[in-house]
């Protein structure tokens, strides 16, 4: 199948470098690319204002992709598991809930780099705080879950291996303008309203939440 995917930077990249970037981001050392135009113009633009959306056609039919939107690996712990196993864990988290987090690395990581492509949703720093947030009980599965299904992180496709390097054409570039910049931003703002209506929301609901199934798993 041939995709078009898009990369927002402040620089026009047309050779993705292979084992360039940073290993805590949400999937580990990867290119990261989007299918949404939009989404990627607000990444080139949401540090300065100004950017590139660099495009790119890829074919991903002989490849092997990891695709958290769909079973068997559609389960929202999976993805939550990754991040966890990712990203740079404040010193509180990694000192009160490491029971939390060895189940999730113990029942639900899978291991990325044994694939070609990566495809599940982005958790920047306005939405890392959901995952967060689970992995202290402070909301339920059930509220994570309805955001992971509804789509509103916005969809990662990240190139893993050698091979999809090597599988990737750039096309074009166009650049993103101030505007773009203000949509990250409203974007941002948005998570932050949807986060705290959902703290509060979920403080004395009933659902389950991850202190409960580690204590089910012990």
């Amino acid at each position: 199948m041939e995709r078009i995917i898009y990369h927002g930077s402040e620089f026009i990249i047309e050779k993705p470098e292979y084992l360039k970037g940073n290993i805590h981001n949400d999937y580990g050392l990867g290119f990261y690319c989007c299918s949404n135009k939009g989404l990627a113009k607000e990444w080139a633009a949401k540090r300065t204002g100004h950017g590139y959306i660099n495009k790119y056609q890829i074919r991903d039919d002989r490849l092997k992709i990891l695709d958290l939107t769909k079973p068997p690996f559609r389960d929202v712990l999976y993805w939550v598991a990754l991040l966890m196993h990712n990203r740079e864990l404040s010193a509180d988290l990694r000192s009160n809930f490491p029971r939390e987090l060895a189940y999730l690395e113990k029942k639900f990581l899978i291991d990325a780099s044994k694939y070609d492509i990566v495809i599940g949703y982005r958790a920047d720093d306005s939405y890392f705080r959901f995952p967060e947030a689970f992995v202290r009980s402070e909301i339920t599965l059930e509220s994570l879950d309805k955001i992971f299904q509804a789509g509103e992180l916005g969809k990662q496709y990240v190139l893993i291996s050698e091979r999809a390097f090597r599988l990737i054409h750039y096309l074009d570039s166009e650049e993103a303008l101030t505007i773009s910049r203000q949509d990250y931003y409203l974007r941002k703002s948005g998570a932050d309203k949807v986060f705290t209506d959902l703290l509060n929301a979920d403080r004395y609901a009933k659902g389950t939440r991850l202190r409960d199934l580690v204590m089910d798993h012990e």
